[in-house]
Order: structure tokens, then C-alpha cells, then sequence
């Protein structure tokens, strides 16, 4: 393995570090109810994914409802912070990870170019000897 295939090793374990954190920050999903259980929204991945209202809700002024429908969507945002949180900190510190990446990626061409050098050195004495 030469050291450009090391730097591309590790480069591809640095983007997937980066995907996998940013995959989970996406992943976060969350549900909030207003006007006692009758709206319920979902959001996933900070997108409103579904609102459901029972025909009941309608009744309320639109005022009423528009404010009960703020108070779900906050409440499913509240809850995909949460979940997002928990999820985040099942995994190790990201920051560190990359750093970690990093310092194996320069110690590892370091070490293959002395190898290198020493494979160069090892084939000119054995060329002058013929």
C-alpha cells in the first residue's frame, strides 16, 4: 500500500465519519400534539412530514387554530432537538474522531515515505553491487 493509498484510506473514513454525524443530525424525528390530541404534527430531518387534524380541531377559531397549530410544530421541533441530542451523544465526539484521523493520517505518511526511502536506499546499494 503506498502512501497515497493510505491518505485516500483515510480520507474516505474522514468523509464517512462526516456523513455518519451528519446522517444522524437528519435523522432526527419528532411528534407534538396541540388542542388536547386533536393536531398532531411530525417533523423528520427538520422537515414537517405530516399533520394530522381531526375534523373537531376546524371548529376552533381561525385564530385558536392557527396558534394550537404553532404549538404542535413547536412541539415536534422540541422533540426532534431531543431526540437528535440523544442520538448525538450515543456517538463519540466527532471533533475528536476527526482529530484522532488526522494525526493517524500524517503519522502513517511520515511512516510510509521512511519505508520508502529505506526500499530506494536497499535498491541503489544492490544496483551499484550489480
Amino acid at each position: 500500500m503506498t502512501s497515497r493509498d493510505f491518505d485516500q484510506t483515510l480520507s474516505a473514513a474522514r468523509q464517512a465519519l462526516n456523513d455518519a454525524t451528519a446522517a444522524v443530525a437528519g435523522a432526527a424525528h419528532g411528534t407534538g400534539l396541540a388542542a388536547d390530541g386533536l393536531i398532531e404534527v411530525t417533523v423528520e430531518g427538520g422537515r414537517l412530514s405530516d399533520v394530522v387534524v381531526d375534523p373537531r380541531a376546524m371548529r376552533l377559531p381561525a385564530a385558536a387554530f392557527a396558534d394550537q397549530l404553532r404549538e404542535a410544530v413547536n412541539a415536534a421541533l422540541r422533540d426532534a432537538d431531543a431526540t437528535a441530542a440523544t442520538d448525538a451523544a450515543a456517538l463519540p465526539d466527532p471533533a475528536r474522531l476527526a482529530q484522532q484521523l488526522d494525526e493517524l493520517q500524517n503519522q502513517s505518511v511520515r511512516q510510509m515515505a521512511r519505508y520508502t526511502q529505506s526500499i530506494s536506499d536497499v535498491m541503489a546499494v544492490l544496483k551499484q553491487r550489480g
